[in-house]
C-alpha cells in the first residue's frame, strides 16, 4: 500500500482469532482430489442483492461452543465465535472485501486518512453513531481504547489484556475539530492500522480494569450494530442478538440471529433436521457424507482465512522448553498422514502446501517448511539423544534427570477429528521413545481452563483471522505483553509461552511495511522462523465448507472478507 499525505484507506498488506477447529476437506469417496489450493475461489456467501430479500425472519446459526467472554480484547474473548457474534452488535472502523482490501465502515468512520509519514491517522466519526445508551460515539471512545488495549495505563497489570498490538505505537490521541473526528499520532508507522478497533467497545468498560474483565462475561451491557438486545440462554446454550430498531445504517434483513452450540459431532443432525440453517462443516467427513445429497442443504466452497495445526507448549520450566526436542517431534510425527486423516471424507484438494501468515490467495504464499516439517524418525531419535533425553531399552519412554518424556496432549470432546490426531500422534512419538498422555477435557473447558493458562504440553487446533494482514497474527507468537499482578510474564493469546528477540523484531518490522512485495517476503521470512522454533506447526490450510440453506444469502465462506450482518437474509 502507497501512502500519500491524507491518502484514503487503500490496498491490502497480506493476511486472528482463536477457534477450537471442528473440519476441514480432503479426498473425494477414497480418490485423491487433484484439484489443487489455486483452483478453489475466494468467497461463495450466495451474493444476493437487499432488493431481493425478505424483510424478517431468523437466522438460526449453529456453533460449536459457547463462550464465555465477549470482551474481545481480553484473553480469554480471543474465540472466533466471541468475535462472530460481538461483530453482529459491536462498532468496527473497517471491514474487508473479498479481496483483502480496506473500507472504512460508513456507518462508524466516515473516512480514514494517513498522513505521508504514517505516524498520523485521522478518523471523521458518524455523528448518527449511538450507543445502546443512547450515548454519541465520540472521539473518547477510541481515546478510551488505546489507552487500554496499548497498556499506557498506570494498572494496566489489572487488566487481562490479549494484545497490544498497532495500539501500544499510538502515542496520543486528541479531539479534532469536533467531537466526532479522532486523531491518533504513532511513535512508528503501523502499516496494518485499518484492522485497529474491529471492535470498539464504550469509554466506561475500558477505563475500569472491573468492567474491563467482567462486564462483558456472558452480557453485551453496551452495544452498537445492526443488531442488539442480546440474550443468553445458558440451558440451550444459545445466544440471541436482535435487530436494533434504532440503528442508523441500513436496517437489518433479519428479526434475529440465534447462534445454537452444538456438539461437533451433533451440527450435521439438526442441520438435516431443519433446526439450523447454517454451520461450519469443514473436514467432518462424517457430516460432509450426511448432508452433500441432503434436499434444502448448499456447500460452499472457498478459501478459508484458518490453518489447522500442532502446537506445543514451550514455556520456562516446561518439558518442551528445549527447542531441539520440539524440533524432532515434529519430525517423530508424519503430518501429511495427520492431515489425510482429516481430511479424507470431504470433497476437497489435498493440496499440503501451508503458510502460517498467508493465505493461498495472498500475494508470496509459499512453504517454508524445508528442514523442519519432513518426517524423519531416525532423525527424531538422533535429536532426542542428542538433547540428553536417553532410551534404556526399544519401548522404553526416554528419560533425562529422572523425569520421563511423557507429554500431557489435552483435546476437546466431541472432536473425532482432533482425537484422531491425537492417537496417530501418539503411535508414532512411541516409536522414537516418547510416551503421550491424551487428556480429554469437555469442550467449553478447553481453551479458558486448559490452553489458555498453559495446563498442556501440546495439542491441536485452528487459528483463524478475521482481516487480511500476515501482522494479526503476532499476537499468537510475540510478547510477553507485559507482567501479571504476581510479577510473572504475561503471554497473552501466546499459547507457546515463549518466542524470541528475532521473531518479536520481525513481526515489528512487519507492520511498517507498506509495499505489497516487501511485506510478503517478511511474512515469508516470520514463518520460516517459526519452522524453526516449531510454533503452530501447519498440518493443512483450513477447508471454506459450509452447509447453508440454499435460501439464506449473504452468509458462508467468506474468505478474506468481512460479514455484514445487516446484509444476512432470506431470499423472497
Amino acid at each position: 500500500m502507497r501512502i500519500r499525505r491524507a491518502a484514503k484507506v487503500g490496498a491490502p498488506l497480506v493476511a486472528l482469532a482463536l477457534m477450537a477447529g471442528a473440519c476441514g476437506g480432503g479426498g473425494d469417496e477414497g480418490s485423491e482430489n487433484k484439484e489443487t489450493l489455486a483452483d478453489i475461489p475466494a468467497i461463495d456467501i450466495n451474493k444476493t442483492d437487499r432488493s431481493e430479500l425478505k424483510d424478517g425472519g431468523t437466522f438460526h446459526w449453529g456453533i460449536n461452543e459457547y463462550p464465555p467472554q465477549y470482551q474481545v480484547h481480553h484473553t480469554q474473548g480471543n474465540l472466533a465465535n466471541a468475535e462472530r457474534i460481538a461483530s453482529a452488535v459491536l462498532p468496527q472502523a473497517h471491514y474487508f472485501d473479498k479481496s483483502g482490501e480496506p473500507h472504512p465502515d460508513k456507518d462508524y468512520v466516515l473516512s480514514s486518512e494517513i498522513s505521508e509519514d504514517g505516524t498520523e491517522l485521522t478518523f471523521e466519526l458518524n455523528p448518527d453513531a449511538v450507543w445502546s445508551t443512547g450515548d454519541s460515539i465520540t472521539w473518547e471512545d477510541y481515546a478510551a481504547q488505546v489507552e487500554t488495549v496499548g497498556g499506557h495505563r498506570d494498572n494496566t497489570d489489572k487488566f487481562d489484556i490479549g494484545d497490544t498490538t498497532g495500539y501500544e505505537r499510538i502515542t496520543d490521541v486528541e479531539k479534532g475539530e469536533s467531537k466526532f473526528e479522532v486523531v491518533f499520532t504513532f511513535k512508528k508507522p503501523f502499516a496494518e492500522w485499518p484492522r485497529l478497533f474491529d471492535a470498539l467497545y464504550p469509554k466506561k468498560y475500558m477505563e475500569d480494569p472491573k468492567k474491563f474483565n467482567e462486564a462483558y462475561k456472558k452480557a453485551f451491557p453496551v452495544t452498537a450494530g445492526p443488531f442488539g438486545d442480546v440474550e443468553f440462554d445458558d440451558t440451550a446454550q444459545t445466544v440471541t442478538v436482535n435487530r436494533n430498531e434504532d440503528w442508523w445504517g441500513d436496517p437489518a434483513k433479519l428479526d434475529s440471529i440465534v447462534y445454537h452450540t452444538y456438539g461437533n459431532d451433533a451440527l450435521a443432525g439438526v442441520m438435516n433436521n431443519g433446526e439450523i440453517d447454517g454451520f461450519y462443516l469443514g473436514y467432518d467427513a462424517a457430516a460432509y457424507d450426511q448432508l452433500k445429497d441432503a434436499d434444502g442443504v448448499r456447500l460452499t466452497k472457498a478459501i478459508d482465512n484458518a490453518y489447522r495445526h500442532m502446537t506445543f507448549n514451550g514455556g520456562e520450566g516446561r518439558l518442551l522448553s528445549d527447542v531441539k526436542v520440539r524440533n524432532a517431534l515434529v519430525h517423530a510425527i508424519d503430518r501429511s498422514q495427520m492431515a489425510k486423516a482429516t481430511l479424507s471424507g470431504v470433497n476437497w484438494t489435498t493440496d499440503p502446501t501451508v503458510n502460517r501468515l498467508l493465505r493461498s490467495t495472498q500475494t508470496g504464499f509459499q512453504d517454508n517448511s524445508e528442514g523442519y516439517g519432513e518426517y524423519d524418525p531416525e532423525k527424531a531419535a538422533e535429536m532426542l539423544d542428542k538433547a540428553g533425553w536417553t532410551q534404556e531399552a526399544e519401548g522404553k519412554v526416554r528419560t533425562k534427570d529422572g523425569e520421563k518424556l511423557q507429554l500431557e496432549w489435552v483435546i476437546p470432546s466431541d472432536l473425532q477429528n482432533t482425537a484422531d490426531e491425537a492417537e496417530i500422534a501418539k503411535a508414532q512419538l512411541k516409536e522414537v521413545g516418547v510416551g503421550v498422555n491424551i487428556k480429554t477435557v469437555p469442550i467449553n473447558s478447553y481453551f479458558p481452563e486448559y490452553i489458555v493458562p498453559g495446563n498442556y504440553d501440546a495439542t491441536t487446533f485452528v487459528y483463524s483471522s478475521t482481516n487480511p494482514y500476515a501482522g494479526y497474527y503476532a499476537e499468537n507468537f510475540t510478547g510477553p505483553v507485559g507482567e501479571t499482578e504476581d510479577g510473572e510474564p504475561n503471554w497473552g493469546n501466546n499459547l507457546h509461552f515463549f518466542t524470541t528477540d528475532e521473531i518479536n523484531a520481525a513481526f515489528e518490522e512487519l507492520s511498517t511495511l507498506t509495499d505489497p512485495q516487501e511485506y510478503a517476503a517478511k511474512a515469508n521470512e516470520i514463518d520460516r522462523l517459526l519452522w524453526e522454533q516449531s510454533m503452530a506447526v501447519p498440518l493443512f490450510q483450513r477447508p471454506g465448507l459450509y452447509a447453508v440453506s440454499p435460501d439464506i444469502a449473504n452468509w458462508g465462506a467468506n474468505g478474506l472478507a468481512s460479514i455484514h450482518y445487516e446484509d444476512i437474509g432470506i431470499t423472497k
